[in-house]
């Protein structure tokens, strides 16, 4: 893939560049923003409809709108930038954050507040899942992230940006045993968190 955003492969991006764009647009180039835009599109849209999927269909929300609806208010933000790692865990948040609004206020129209629910299939990489309520996986979520905040990323570049072990250990800096560790420990903590 190249700095112009010729996709290729619509999983994956070219580290270097993400991160000189981010610099570039965190020092004030409206242009990087666009061209950033356009490399890292395909991923953030593919980010977006995991994100969806935790919500067993009880959004109408697609993935091209969650994306859209996150670029507009990454452009009003202001973020100082480090690196592809650091945007790409913005953008898994700040995603979460939009679907948890939108549960919330579509809840609360109707009648009783109904709930929103979504498997723990991605907390548990398991084809029989257990229903949960989204609301109390993104609270989960944060205490996780509160308690211990690799492990918290590590969840989330796993199951919402779809990273391999190899992938995360070396974007975090420590061995794949180690991921595997902290990915056991972070899935059964998350479980207990949310049949408890």
């Amino acid at each position: 893939m190249d700095i112009n955003g010729d996709t290729g492969d619509s999983t994956s991006d070219d580290q270097a560049a993400v991160t000189r764009l981010l610099h570039a647009w965190s020092g004030g180039d409206s242009q990087a923003a666009e061209r950033l835009t356009e490399l890292v599109y395909a991923r953030v849209r593919a980010i977006a409809g995991k994100h969806i999927r935790q919500f067993s269909g009880q959004l109408t929300l697609q993935p091209t709108e969650l994306a859209n609806e996150l670029f507009l208010r990454l452009i009003d933000a202001q973020i100082d930038w480090q690196d592809r790692r650091h945007f790409y865990g913005v953008v898994s948040v700040a995603m979460r954050r939009i679907l948890v609004d939108t549960a919330r206020s579509r809840g609360s129209e109707r009648r009783g507040g109904g709930k929103v629910h979504v498997t723990l299939s991605a907390v548990e990489n398991a084809a029989d899942s257990t229903g949960g309520d989204a609301l109390a996986l993104d609270e989960a979520l944060d205490k996780l992230r509160a308690l211990d905040a690799r492990k918290s990323e590590i969840i989330e570049l796993t199951y919402l940006l779809g990273l391999t072990r190899e992938e995360i250990a070396e974007v975090i800096g420590v061995s794949v045993p180690t991921i595997d560790r902290e990915l056991r420990f972070a899935r059964a903590w998350l479980k207990q968190q949310l049949t408890a």
